[in-house]
């Protein structure tokens, strides 16, 4: 494991935390807003703006910014209907995290190793306030989240929206790892749980 790796995984300033929180709020928010403006100029008119960046301790910043992602993911469904809404901003929020997930991965020098990717989504999570477990079998692997500080706020509809972001960051820090996720704390499951299927699997450990 590279040296930058190594130290992330040990410790990071919560002023870093902060920043990486409030830049995944600003690019999924703006995501959000694009969509409202593009099927009605004036759908932004009863939701309250955000001011970037957005201020507090770690809590507070990811309670304001559900609280954005909510207001603008319940406007969509309004606008559009659920599935559309799925539809349309699911694949965006996957773009903003594929994005992330390529800059995370040139900023800590991260190799395509199943065990160094892990170790940088375990750093992503905790800006979140997720706590996430990767069951390594060969046939089957699997990611299983039994913390998140997101899922008492997100409705089922917001959660399957954002985390397409989750998916993207995975593909982003590795282009052969897809994660579907199939089960949610958001709709009732006790943990939520995503199937991670690995192309060249093997190839990945060495």
């Amino acid at each position: 494991m590279n040296l930058k790796l190594l130290l992330a995984s040990w410790w990071i300033p919560e002023y870093l935390l902060k920043k990486e929180l409030n830049n995944l709020a600003s690019l999924t928010i703006n995501e959000l807003d694009n969509i409202l403006k593009s099927h009605d100029p004036d759908s932004l008119k009863n939701i309250t703006p955000l001011s970037l960046p957005l201020k507090g301790n770690l809590s507070h910043i990811r309670l304001k910014m559900i609280q954005g992602h909510e207001s603008r993911v319940q406007a969509l469904e309004n606008l559009l209907g659920r599935e559309r809404s799925i539809d349309l901003a699911r694949p965006a929020m996957f773009k903003v995290g594929y994005r992330l997930g390529l800059e995370f991965k040139k900023k800590l020098n991260i190799k395509d190793d199943t065990k160094e990717i892990m170790i940088a989504a375990h750093i992503l999570y905790k800006v979140l306030g997720i706590e996430f477990e990767f069951q390594d079998m060969e046939d089957d692997p699997h990611i299983i989240i039994s913390h998140c500080e997101l899922a008492s706020y997100y409705s089922p509809l917001s959660c399957q929206i954002l985390s397409g972001a989750d998916e993207g960051v995975l593909r982003g820090l590795n282009p052969a790892f897809d994660m579907k996720f199939i089960e949610r704390i958001t709709e009732g499951a006790s943990c939520c749980k995503a199937r991670l299927k690995i192309k060249n699997y093997s190839e990945t450990e060495s």
